[in-house]
């Protein structure tokens, strides 16, 4: 292949030669339809001057091409074709893992179908300016939603679709909704206050209601609605309420802080690496063990006399016969979980960089954050709405008794600001109701019941870009600080700049 070549379309070419060569028993689906494994549609690609043109066979529709992008997934892969003539792209599913199988998404072209049908019976008399799924990078709009821009009785409506069921998805919607609020805004294809419709799999609205409560009531608006298939095949939608409160020990159970359980077997592991090994509460069931933020024990029992170990999703019970491995994987991780280590390729130095920002401000609270009162920053606090739990990154109180939620992120992220605000949002329900102090959460201090600040940290070329414009749509009441760390701060924790964002404000 040429190197001229874009690395997308190399990309792209790569993948369908390995799943011809190595896959091509994987089943295929369009949507909701089985066409048969790779090899039984005959795939063939060339790479044309618009990209790589896709060309197979199926059983009704005879030999279908288009234009395609290819991405791995957890079950396969994905492929996303732009027929001749059809605006909004199908998507092909490549499964070699079927373990999921029976969750089918359904086909654009058929949502497209049903959003116009939501429309005109919910919306009569709309009048539709354009939909599609594009990708708009330079927007920061991705291509994973279907968007329906249309206007009812001259207000403005942006109607988003998740057509699957990854609740990842799902859960990003409101954030794309406001980056495409904020760019049809600033282009002057929308005027003043819009209306955001949020089309989700049902089961999967709880969390976007919750956020869409904490929006710039004037600015936007949001509804969430909820689809699903019946059997005779038929999409049916109908509005998502909230979720009920949360009702402890039944919906979820919160870790006890302490006094910690110890045993001979847990003190020999501690005593591998005193200094570096941190011990943290998950759950009742079990505590875990890390070095610099990375997990590599969880301790479990009663008596905390059961050990695993391994990083990631491979563990082993720890045992005399294999103490000897548990002591070097803690000994590789010491080596290669450093500021100056020898490979920063290595998962060790590479997994959980997150949580290894976490464990130096855990170290460092007072110095990197001297407002907050001392011992009085927790991390991976469980916060609850209805059924869905979370973990606050860290949760720390002020002088004057506020709590203070941080979010944290190394990368660009720009979900950061509402995934912040979400957490805040349940903070602020277990704070009235009580549920930290019961809990023996900041006993050295007073809570108040002000509203919480919300830290958003992160390396200073690291936040995305769209970040500014996502506060500009939220409640301007919000007390929300830009925290600019060091690019290097695995070589020691400094805090550049300090900002105090102006939630609310009109794009100057």
């Amino acid at each position: 292949m040429p190197k001229t070549v874009a690395a997308h379309i190399r990309r792209a070419v790569h993948l369908l030669e390995w799943i011809s060569a190595d896959r091509g028993n994987a089943l295929v689906f369009w949507g909701s339809e089985k066409l048969g494994t790779w090899k039984s549609i005959r795939p063939r690609w060339r790479i044309s001057s618009q990209g790589v043109e896709l060309l197979f066979q199926t059983g009704v529709r005879g030999t279908v091409s288009g234009r395609v992008s290819v991405s791995t997934t957890r079950r396969g892969a994905r492929i996303l074709m732009r027929e001749p003539g059809r605006k909004v792209p199908e998507k092909l599913e490549v499964e070699w893992d079927h373990s999921g199988a029976q969750e089918r998404e359904m086909p654009a072209g058929e949502f497209l179908r049903a959003a116009r049908r939501w429309i005109a019976a919910e919306r009569p008399g709309s009048q539709v300016m354009y939909a599609n799924r594009r990708c708009e990078r330079s927007h920061s709009i991705s291509g994973s939603y279907l968007r329906v821009h249309f206007r009812h009785r001259g207000e403005d409506c942006l109607m988003l679709a998740n057509t699957g069921r990854d609740a990842d998805l799902s859960s990003s919607m409101l954030t794309q909704g406001l980056l495409w609020l904020d760019w049809l805004s600033r282009s002057g294809k929308v005027g003043g206050k819009a209306r955001i419709i949020l089309l989700v799999p049902v089961g999967l609205a709880n969390i976007l209601i919750h956020r869409g409560g904490f929006l710039n009531s004037a600015r936007s608006a949001v509804e969430i609605w909820e689809w699903w298939e019946q059997e005779h095949g038929e999409w049916k939608t109908r509005r998502a309420g909230p979720a009920p409160p949360p009702e402890e020990n039944r919906d979820f159970k919160w870790p006890l802080l302490g006094p910690f359980r110890w045993s001979p077997l847990l003190a020999r592991v501690l005593e591998l690496a005193p200094d570096s090994i941190r011990r943290y509460p998950r759950l009742n069931e079990f505590d875990s063990l890390r070095i610099l933020g990375l997990e590599f024990a969880r301790v479990m029992g009663a008596g905390r006399d059961q050990i695993c170990f391994g990083i990631g999703t491979e563990r082993i019970e720890l045992g005399e016969d294999n103490f000897d491995a548990l002591r070097f994987l803690v000994d590789e991780i010491l080596y290669f979980r450093r500021a100056d280590s020898p490979d920063v390729r290595h998962p060790c130095y590479r997994l959980q960089s997150e949580r290894w920002l976490e464990s130096l401000i855990l170290d460092e609270a007072q110095r990197v954050f001297p407002e907050l009162a001392s011992g009085t920053v927790y991390s991976q606090i469980p916060v609850y709405l209805g059924k869905d739990s979370g973990r606050v990154d860290i949760l720390g109180v002020d002088r004057e008794g506020t709590l203070v939620v941080m979010e944290l992120k190394v990368s660009e992220d720009p979900d950061l600001p509402l995934q912040a605000l979400d957490y805040w949002g349940r903070v602020i329900q277990h704070n009235l109701r009580g549920d930290f102090e019961l809990r023996g959460y900041f006993s050295e201090t007073r809570l108040n019941r002000r509203r919480p600040k919300i830290y958003l940290v992160s390396p200073v070329f690291s936040f995305h870009d769209s970040t500014e414009r996502v506060l500009r749509l939220l409640d301007p009441e919000l007390e929300v600080w830009k925290i600019s760390i060091n690019e290097d701060w695995r070589c020691g924790l400094r805090v550049l700049a300090r900002r105090r964002m102006k939630c609310g404000d009109l794009p100057g």
